[in-house]
């Protein structure tokens, strides 16, 4: 049966992705170009690792994750990008 993604539940990648502009499966394929890992969605404006403090700019929808287009967070945005964080990306676990 499919499912209604008109109707996600707030802080769900279904919701996410539809507040990004990106599909759900994309959301659960996308990972840090630099260390793998998964990536938090911040609105429809960027994807953001915490643990290495980069950020990757979403345009028109479309994730820009190239290494050298990324940009460091300093502390103060970092706790900000964090509290504004609605999702994690990645593999989805077992």
């Amino acid at each position: 049966m499919a499912r209604d993604h008109t109707r996600a539940e707030p802080g769900t990648v279904d919701a996410v992705s539809h507040e990004a502009g990106l599909s759900p499966l994309l959301l659960t394929l996308l990972a840090c170009p630099q260390d793998h890992g998964p990536l938090l969605v911040i609105g429809d404006e960027e994807m953001y690792n915490p643990r290495l403090r980069r950020s990757y700019r979403i345009d028109d929808g479309i994730p820009a994750l190239l290494i050298d287009d990324a940009r460091d967070v300093d502390a103060e945005e970092h706790e900000a990008l964090l509290a504004r964080a609605t999702a994690t990306t990645g593999p989805v676990p077992d």
